[in-house]
Order: C-alpha cells, then structure tokens, then sequence
C-alpha cells in the first residue's frame, strides 16, 4: 500500500516543480538576459519483491538551464563588434557633418578670401577692396579656430566617454567577482543543483561588459568566471577584480591612456584594447581625430607660409615691404614627463614638404636617436656623433637635440601640424600694409625726356621676384644689348650692378633665332640671379646694340597689382605635400578620406548589426522563453499534477478499505 502512496507523492512533488518552473518562465519571459529552465525528471530506484522489480515512482533529477555557451560567445564579440562600429561611426559621421558642411567648412572661407585678393588684384589702390581683404581674411582665421575648437571639443568629449566607459567596466568587474563568489558557495554547497538564476544575471554582465570592452572568459572547476581584456591583461580572476583606469598620456597631457592596475602594479594597455566602446573611442581618435587636426592645421601652415612668403616680395602704400599677413604656428615638442634629460626644439625647413603625421624621437642607444613617423610607422635613425646640441632635418621640419642627461629610452613627442589651425591669426589690421605691389620693376632706356632710347623693338617683361634676397636694390642692374657677351662671338645683353664674373655678368640672346622670346635665367644658369631677388623675365623682339634695360626698385606701386595677382594665383598652386596639392585639395582630401573612412565603417556596422541579430536569434531559440510552448507545458504538467493527487486519492481509499476489512 506503501508504495502505490509513494510513488503518486513523488509524482505530485515532482509535477508540481516542474509547474513552479513553467511559470517562472512565463514571469520572465521579458526578463534580459534569462535563459528558460526546464526540469529534468527521472526514475526512482525499483525495488524487487516476489513478484519481480517493481517501479517505485518519478524524481526531479535537476533544473537545467538550456544554454549554449559557443552561441553566447559569439552574441558577445558580435556584441562587442557592433558597439566598437557603432561608436566609431557616430563619431566620425558627427565630424564629418562639420567639416564637410558647404557653410561651415573650410572651402567656402578659402575660396572667399582668394576671391578678396583677387579683387585687391583687379585694383590694387581701392580702399575697399582692400578692406574686404581684411575682413575675408579674418573670416578665415574664424572658420579655422572655429573648425579646430569644435575638434578639440570632440576630444573632450571622448576623453569624458573614456572615463565613462571604465567606470562601467570596473563596476561590472566587481559585481561579477561578487557573483562569483556566490557561484562558487552554492557549487561547493553539495547540492547537485546549479544557481540558474545567478549564472543567468552573471552571463548578463558578461554581455554587457563585451559591449564595453572585448573580452575572453574561461569558466573555472568552481563555476568561477575568470574575464580577460586587451592582450591577456586579467579583469576578474576567480573572486578578485581589478580596475582599469584612465590617465594624462605622458608625452601629451590631452590625451587619455588606459591603464590597468593589479596587485603586481599599473601598466599602460592603451594599445592593447579592442572592441566595444572603448575598441571605437581609441579607433576614432587615432584614425579620424588626430589625422584631421593635423590636416587641418597642415593646410592653416600652408597658408599662412606662401601667403607671408609672397607677401614680404611686395610693396604696400607706403612704399614698404610686406610684412607676415598671417602668424605661423610652431611644431608642437611634448617630452615624455618620466624623461631623465634631453631637450628638443624645432623649426619649420619648408612647409610645403610637411606630412600631416605625428612623430615619436626616442633615445636608444649612446649618441642614437630613432624617429618614427607615425602614419606609416617608418623609422629613421639619428646618429649625433656625441655633438649637442645635433641638428636633424625631416619632412620639413628641423630638430635641435640637447642630449644633456638624456637616458636610453627617453622620449619625445612631435607634432609638426597638430596646433597650425589654433596658431592661425591675422597680423595685419592696416589697407596700407597690404602688399599688392612687386618689389621691382623693369624700364626701357629713357632719354632725359623720359623718352624711349632704344633704337630696337625689344622687349623686356616685368621681373616675378622669389626671394628677398638683395632687396632694395643700391642701384639698378642695367642689361646692355652687345654683339659679342661672352667674348666668343655670341649677342646677348651685358649685366651691369648684379651678378660679378662670367659667366654671371651676361645673358645670351640671338635676335636672329630667339626674337619670338626667351626666358632667364636659361636652365645652364639658374641661380645666377638668387642674390637679386631671384628674379625671373623674359626677352622677345629685336634689339640694337647699345639698347638697354634696367630692373630696379618699384617706385610707383601704388597702381602695380602684380604681387596681388600672384598672391590670389597661390590658390590653384601645388605647394603642399611636397608640391603635389593645392591648399584646397589638401582640405578636400581630408574631407574625403574621413567621407570614405565614415561610410565604410557604415557599411561595416550594417553588416555586423546583421551578424548580431542572426547571433541573438540563434541564441534565442535555444535560451528563450517561448510563450505558446510553455503554455502548453501548464496544461501538460497541471493535468500530471491532478492525476499524481488522484493516485494518492486512490491509494487512501484503498488503505481505508483495507482498515474497514481489519475493523471487523
């Protein structure tokens, strides 16, 4: 009778769990993170009598938590992949949108202000041309600050999302070491049962955690999970985390570091972190945030350069030599602030072989230096020979080392365009002061009358000065036509007050072959007129013996528009990236490499978000809870319950009818 009553109690004790499991998984159905139990019945141990082996009724085996941990590792790097791309983007595209805005970016302010000097051009003694000059060009220095401040607010943001992002990252490292502690108890508790729920809310740390950081987990004896970040560095080992924190770089205080701290002590893990959040910040900032600065102020030098280099070879109204329109910035030196010595200064060699790149010098060995360029990472070493201070010259820019208790492993930051927008100013406020005028000018001979003397047609262009070199003239340099200038029987014009010794005090010239003009100085000689402004002219037409010009100081510039007119050419010249850009294709290809870089990694989150959703799917058809089948597991396990409570109903009428038999 025993038995019968046994097996229907172990029958309703077991039906009712598995009903109290069905609805915990309709109550956490919405429920993130949950993973859907199912109970596990099985046999209880038959018993043997006289009439053979007899069942001896049902026992809840355990509570499984059906989960698959391959599928949920790869919801986490799909996971830790889509927040890495969708940081990446959102930031991008937001700097993107700036420098690409037809209002707000640099290409309307450049095109506007080479528009104003080329009506400075068009009549160089017009007041208000040359006041709109002014003002376009302070419109340019606006847009540059402008541009660069809202970058560097974009720095400031992403330093704050830095710190943000750890501090989540080590809140969710201590709550999983405390759910490891409780895991690891309940494991060693003796009971056959697993804490589902507690591995469930631990599982979903671990989720949240991938979208912060990538990370690799490995499941301890224990039930223990220990989590990995960045290259092996340790995040949680068994119940102890460590903290990861962030902190001023040492070579340049505006920017964050990560690092990550244990009982063994800190070290710097910037380099070693992918993924999620953090992965799509440091992503950012070195493909997109610095880059564009440093384009940006690449193209600010530019400027700023040609436009004061040409300037000074001209006249302003007062008869004045040009002064610098623009200040220049300077390359930025950051030392390392656990440097034992060693000073470094640099100077600007020619802006226009300038890189948009950062560089990193290093002491390595005695009297060794390395320079790395850090956009390609090429290294070029630097022997000292024990002299310091050294002089180094590189893509533009030149080092002066003071190697004064320098230390191997010293090192120094450079940063040869990062602040050029920043240091961008106007130095001119005066119409006056702008040089529209050439510093030279060339005459004809001219009788006392002022009247044409050359018996000739000849004629000889207005020189283009490059340099400032010479100028003013002392006196003027007289070109006179002779039959023989090298004393080999060959025409050309003797130089008088320029150039001393022949070659250099003459110019061929054949009228007979060369009349339709020919251009100085010829290719055999150039630099012969480098100590003279570096003038260039041309002669064409006939001249007579005895004919001469003169090029000499500009005295009447007030109407002379020629150092306007190649200012304002300076637009369409390739003076950047060593003579192969134009200032506006430099900016344009800033604009389009962030446009291309932004939209890739559009396409790349697109197609990750849909590698993550299939994940999830994948996940969920193991994990989750499924409404319509566990209701139909109520009625399953509801109708098992009030049969097992029929059979104890049954074996209590039995055993009351077996006590009426006794009783009488």
């Amino acid at each position: 009778m025993s038995g019968i009553l046994s097996i229907g109690v172990s029958a309703l004790l077991s039906n009712q769990q598995a009903l109290n499991t069905v609805g915990h998984n309709i109550a956490n159905v919405n429920t993130e993170g949950y993973s859907r139990q199912q109970v596990d019945l099985a046999t209880r141990n038959t018993g043997y009598n006289t009439t053979g082996w007899n069942g001896s009724g049902v026992q809840l085996a355990g509570i499984d938590r059906q989960y698959d941990n391959f599928l949920s590792t790869s919801v986490r790097r799909s996971q830790s992949a889509t927040e890495e791309l969708d940081i990446y983007y959102n930031s991008a595209l937001r700097l993107d949108n700036l420098v690409a805005d037809s209002a707000l970016g640099m290409g309307p302010a450049m095109q506007d202000f080479f528009d104003a000097v080329q009506g400075l051009a068009d009549d160089p003694s017009a007041v208000p041309a040359r006041q709109l000059v002014l003002a376009e060009a302070e419109s340019l220095v606006d847009r540059f600050h402008y541009i660069d401040g809202e970058i560097e607010a974009v720095r400031s943001r992403l330093n704050d999302q830095l710190d943000f992002a750890v501090d989540e990252v080590n809140r969710l490292a201590t709550s999983i070491a405390e759910l490891n502690v409780q895991v690891a108890n309940a494991s060693n508790s003796g009971l056959l049962a697993l804490p589902n729920d507690l591995l469930d809310q631990r599982d979903q740390m671990l989720d949240e955690l991938s979208k912060l950081v990538d990370i690799q987990v490995l499941e301890q004896r224990n039930g223990s999970m220990n989590v990995f970040i960045g290259k092996g560095q340790a995040l949680v080992m068994d119940t102890q985390a460590a903290t990861l924190s962030t902190q001023n770089n040492n070579g340049d205080p505006d920017q964050r570091d990560l690092a990550f701290t244990t009982d063994y002590g800190t070290q710097v893990v910037t380099d070693h972190i992918t993924g999620g959040q953090l992965g799509g910040l440091l992503g950012f900032r070195e493909d997109i945030l610095d880059p564009a600065q440093n384009r940006l102020g690449l193209v600010a030098l530019g400027i700023a350069d040609e436009l004061n280099s040409q300037h000074a070879l001209g006249l302003d109204l007062d008869g004045l030599a040009g002064a610098d329109i623009f200040s220049l910035g300077s390359v930025d030196i950051l030392p390392n602030a656990n440097n034992a010595g060693g000073v470094v200064t640099a100077t600007y060699t020619n802006v226009g072989d300038l890189t948009a790149s950062d560089y990193t010098l290093q002491y390595t060995a005695l009297n060794t230096y390395t320079l790395t360029r850090q956009s390609d990472n090429q290294t070029f070493n630097i022997n000292t020979g024990g002299a310091s201070p050294f002089t180094y010259a590189q893509d533009g820019f030149s080092l002066s080392i003071d190697s004064a208790g320098v230390a191997v492993g010293d090192s120094f930051q450079i940063r040869p365009t990062r602040d050029g927008a920043d240091g961008f100013d106007l130095l001119i406020h005066d119409t006056d002061q702008l040089a529209a005028a050439s510093r030279l000018s060339s005459q004809p001979l001219t009788d006392a009358n002022g009247n044409p003397a050359n018996s000739g047609d000849a004629v000889m262009s207005q020189p283009v000065v490059s340099n400032t070199n010479g100028l003013p003239y002392g006196a003027a340099m007289q070109f006179t036509f002779v039959a023989d200038a090298d004393g080999a029987g060959n025409p050309g014009f003797t130089v008088a007050n320029g150039p001393v010794g022949a070659p250099n005090d003459y110019i061929l010239y054949d009228p007979a072959t060369e009349s339709t003009g020919k251009s100085f100085p010829v290719t055999a000689k150039v630099g012969q007129f480098d100590a003279f402004g570096g003038i260039s002219f041309s002669i064409s037409g006939t001249p007579v013996v005895g004919d001469q010009f003169t090029v000499g100081n500009n005295t009447n510039g007030k109407s002379d528009n020629r150092n306007a007119l190649t200012m304002a050419g300076l637009q369409g010249m390739d003076t950047l990236f060593g003579g192969t850009a134009t200032f506006g294709e430099a900016y344009s290809q800033m604009v389009s490499d962030l446009g291309a870089k932004t939209h890739h990694a559009e396409m790349n989150l697109a197609a990750q978000e849909g590698l993550l959703e299939r994940s999830k799917a994948a996940l969920d058809e193991v994990s989750g809870v499924n409404l319509d089948e566990e209701a139909a597991k109520l009625v399953q396990f509801q109708q098992a319950y009030q049969a097992s409570a029929q059979v104890i109903s049954v074996a209590s009428s039995l055993f009351d009818t077996l006590l009426s038999a006794v009783r009488r």
